[in-house]
């Protein structure tokens, strides 16, 4: 259990640090980064990754409008 907790918590880390990546203009392969994930953990990562897409990009227009 602690395992999995400390993978869910590894992806999640990962996720926000590809979303910020990608804010910031950098190309982002999605596909290379979940290579190696079971489809059910790619759905997870994926979905994570969109949400914070989002918030970051959200993030990084309201520091470039001040």
């Amino acid at each position: 259990m602690k395992r999995d907790l400390q993978a869910v918590n590894n992806f999640d880390f990962l996720a926000r640090s590809f979303a910020r990546m990608y804010a910031l203009g950098q190309v982002v392969d999605i596909q290379a980064v979940t290579g190696n994930m079971s489809t059910d953990q790619q759905a997870w990562f994926r979905k994570r990754y969109e949400q914070y897409c989002q918030q970051a990009t959200r993030a990084r227009e309201l520091e470039l409008e001040h």
